[in-house]
């Protein structure tokens, strides 16, 4: 009898599993996972590579370059003034004068320990562009590496690239322990 019920109990758990993974195949894995060994294709996984830098308009990238130094780095900006969209400059709701005192909605960054600045896409359409940067200290400088998002919109017929956001990424700290 407890044979029997231990039997029974078994070809149950291999039904369970079978109906809840979704296949017809009663045997149970040889990897002695219970999830399946391939994933579908028809779930919705994008398999397209994200864009490259070098999809990126080359002026737009000339005007991320600017902006970073220009104004993140605080230094031209009546030049940042210039390669700012105005959707940045309503958020900062000041004058042209105003912003000549650096007192911008943008954060700055210490341009004199500046090493090597990477871009990564985010977001690429034709009029609109998303990048991650990663700008580096010079090896020995007190400066840290900072990442930011650079958002930039084509304004006119020919394009001029100005620059409507410019925010840091701050890593989430985890802890080693989060229980205790």
């Amino acid at each position: 009898m407890v044979w029997l019920s231990s039997l029974v109990l078994i070809a149950g758990a291999i039904a369970f599993v079978t109906v809840k993974l979704g296949t017809n195949d009663p045997t149970p894995s040889t990897s002695g996972s219970l999830l399946p060994e391939t994933v579908p294709d028809d779930i919705g996984l994008e398999t397209t590579p994200p864009p490259k830098v070098s999809e990126v308009p080359r002026a737009a990238r000339a005007a991320a370059g600017q902006f970073i130094l220009a104004a993140a780095g605080r230094e031209d900006l009546p030049k940042a003034w210039r390669l700012t969209h105005p959707e940045l400059k309503a958020e900062c709701a000041c004058s042209y004068r105003e912003w000549l005192t650096g007192n911008i909605p943008v954060q700055p960054i210490q341009a004199t320990g500046l090493g090597d600045v990477a871009f990564f896409v985010e977001e690429l359409k034709p009029r609109r562009v998303v990048l991650q940067v990663l700008v580096k200290a010079k090896p020995g400088s007190e400066f840290e590496d900072q990442t930011f998002h650079i958002g930039l919109k084509a304004v006119g017929q020919k394009p001029a690239w100005l620059v409507d956001l410019w925010s840091p990424i701050a890593p989430i700290p985890i802890p080693l322990n989060p229980t205790g």
